[in-house]
């Protein structure tokens, strides 16, 4: 009988041969362990970067909304003192929220184009408030500044819903809008 078919040296194999295999599915284990905790970080990564982005683009669809209903609301004002249905009621414009929803927007978007509608609905509005405020007896003039502030609006609205479409999380909402001529194609 050879020594290495004595039984001490086949349990010596098997013990070998047992740890080896422990070993083994150890270091299997601590593997498995590290890979399913860098996947659940990385889940939440994932997940609070998502909510992030959820919560931005719902703040910049709320300042949105709120900068063109002020600017229509500005305008249904100069038009019912134009039409004498009511007096000193452009006056009373709410100029303060208008003017924190427009520094939200700056905050919130750096986008040229945006930055571009944004200020070019705040000068044709100041625009429009000084042709009715300081010239109201030139019509020529208030109607072409009214007309300005109309196309300014249309504008700002379409390319905030053009960036609203480009947002991952609010893309599904509506239909894309040419920011050019602010229609639907």
């Amino acid at each position: 009988m050879a020594a290495q078919d004595s039984p001490d040296a086949r349990s010596l194999v098997v013990e070998l041969s047992v740890h080896k295999t422990g070993l083994m599915a150890a270091w299997i284990g601590l593997v498995g362990v590290v890979a399913g905790a860098l996947i659940a970080f990385g889940g939440q990564y994932l997940t609070r970067r998502s909510d992030r982005q959820e919560r931005n683009d719902a703040l910049l669809l709320e300042q949105f909304a709120q900068v063109i209903a002020l600017s229509e609301d500005y305008r249904n004002r100069v038009w019912e003192e134009r039409k004498q249905v009511a007096s000193d009621v452009v006056g009373k414009w709410d100029f303060g929220t208008y003017r924190l929803a427009e520094a939200r927007l700056r905050v919130l978007s750096q986008d040229p184009k945006l930055i571009a509608a944004l200020e070019a609905l705040h000068e044709t509005g100041v625009e429009l408030g000084k042709a009715w405020r300081f010239t109201p007896g030139d019509q020529s003039a208030v109607d072409n500044a009214w007309k300005a502030n109309r196309e300014a609006i249309e504008r700002f609205v379409a390319v905030s819903s053009q960036m609203i479409q480009h947002s991952a999380t609010l893309g599904f909402r509506r239909p894309p809008v040419d920011a050019d001529n602010g229609r639907h194609p």
